[in-house]
């Protein structure tokens, strides 16, 4: 694991925290390929719970349904990993927490469960804002099972601050 990133990370972090104070938002996460790590790096902040109202690791596909209520006939077309159940996440996570904005994360970190369609690293990223603003983002990240989650965290950062920019100019 790089110290670099996690320098990196923690950099971008303290500037989301800032800008979700800044604009009186707040955040919840719906997590797959990224296990926690992303909700974990938002709670190390102090006076995070000021602006992070939580996270849904949902790993399985019965979580994903359950929990963020994503729906199976998505999950058995598309695949856990595609841009509809990504979209389904965040939406889940929106509305569970009422958060101002909500981000997914769903991929495949490996080293197996790739097809050739879908690689290892391909992660798929959606947000959607209290005010039904939905995005969509795809991205292969490179690296071992550590690095990709690590990128993807990053990405996933950087996502949340730029759709913070958009959706409240």
């Amino acid at each position: 694991m790089s110290s670099d990133r996690n320098d990196e990370i923690r950099e971008i972090s303290l500037k989301l925290a800032e800008t979700l104070v800044e604009k009186n938002k707040t955040l919840a996460i719906a997590e797959s390929c990224t296990g926690g790590w992303l909700s974990k790096v938002l709670t190390d902040l102090p006076g995070s719970s000021e602006w992070f109202l939580g996270g849904v690791v949902s790993y399985s596909n019965a979580a994903k349904c359950k929990l963020l209520h994503v729906d199976k006939d998505s999950l058995n077309q598309f695949g856990a990993v595609s841009t509809e159940v990504a979209q389904q996440m965040a939406a889940g996570a929106q509305r569970v927490f009422s958060a101002s904005i909500a981000l997914s994360t769903t991929g495949i970190a490996g080293p197996s469960g790739a097809t050739a369609e879908k690689p290892v690293g391909l992660v798929h990223f959606a947000t959607k804002t209290s005010t039904n603003l939905m995005t969509t983002e795809a991205k292969v990240l490179m690296g071992d099972r550590t690095q990709i989650r690590q990128e993807a965290v990053l990405v996933a950062l950087h996502i949340i601050l730029r759709e913070l920019a958009v959706s409240t100019r």
